[in-house]
């Protein structure tokens, strides 16, 4: 038989316990109404994960989107997961996985799952704040992104690259002349070919690849998880793919690319990535075109320091 003497034992009183409670309670309203403000999908699961600490411990947070959002990764990849569907009605709001060093009790595994019921509505409302972005952000006549949208996802890929200690390259393509199109056969002829080559190149790119269309009528792709080697060997497959891209009237235009390639460096903004990748292109158009230029962050002996000599013809 046990015996628990006066000085062992603990007694909560009543009101205690109502306290706690009414604490618990304030959190998951704060925590509720602090989700339904944030519209930005990645601005939303950063915030999920920072206020989840307080009642789950975990070191990351993989996203993984359905139809629409895109994939992203906050925090440390760790051995021990969860994961979640997340629904709302029969529509997929896509995967939720959140990561640890060691395994999630019963207990936090269910309180986990109350924390994803949380999320389903103000994932709802930032998936639809994504699709209606996207729209704005979509160049109407070659389908992918535009301007605005490099302005805004430019910076985000260069963060989450150094967050996750991974390379990331740019690629400024041009296909040469092919405003000539629009000058022999029209303007609607035209951005039928934009369209075609948009489609080509897009063919050709992974999932975690982002293109788009610069206001000075470039191709330029954010290729994640790419060094400057990765960059040029893609770049000459994506060149085969411009070459027969565009057709009219049973005519088969005959096409050629000129690309300019370079890589994240340590101390590089956006605008500073772009515009040697713009260089680059620019030296591949100097040299007669068809052909791609690369230019590394650092050259040492102050000559092109790129792959392969720095060209492909």
């Amino acid at each position: 038989m046990a015996i628990v003497s006066a000085e062992q034992s603990v007694i909560t009183s009543l009101s205690s316990v109502k306290e706690q409670r009414l604490d618990l309670q304030l959190k998951q309203l704060e925590f509720h109404a602090l989700l339904h403000r944030k519209l930005d999908l990645e601005l939303l699961l950063e915030s999920f994960m920072s206020e989840a600490q307080a009642f789950v411990r975990f070191d990351g947070l993989q996203y993984i989107a359905d139809e629409r959002g895109r994939d992203l990764l906050i925090g440390d990849i760790r051995q021990h997961r969860q994961q979640f569907e997340l629904k709302l009605g029969d529509r997929s709001l896509g995967e939720i996985v959140l990561m640890r060093g060691k395994a999630f009790t019963s207990r936090q595994q269910r309180d986990s799952e109350r924390l994803m019921e949380s999320l389903i509505y103000p994932l709802e409302n930032a998936l639809e704040h994504h699709s209606a972005l996207l729209a704005a952000m979509t160049d109407k006549a070659s389908g992918v992104h535009n301007q605005l949208a490099l302005d805004q996802q430019l910076p985000r890929e260069i963060r989450l690259a150094r967050r996750a200690e991974q390379p990331l390259s740019v690629m400024l393509m041009t296909v040469d002349y092919l405003e000539s199109i629009s000058e022999h056969h029209g303007s609607s002829v035209g951005e039928q070919a934009w369209q075609s080559v948009a489609e080509a190149l897009s063919e050709r790119l992974r999932q975690s690849d982002v293109i788009f269309r610069t206001e000075l009528d470039e191709f330029l792709i954010v290729l994640n998880h790419t060094d400057i080697d990765g960059a040029m060997a893609l770049s000459n497959r994506l060149r085969t793919q411009v070459d027969r891209a565009v057709s009219f009237d049973n005519v088969q235009f005959m096409l050629t690319a000129s690309a300019g390639i370079t890589a994240l460096d340590e101390s590089d903004d956006a605008d500073a990535l772009v515009q040697r990748a713009r260089d680059a292109l620019s030296k591949a158009q100097q040299s007669g075109r068809n052909q791609i230029k690369a230019l590394p962050a650092v050259s040492p002996d102050g000559g092109d320091d790129s792959p392969g000599g720095g060209s492909v013809a």
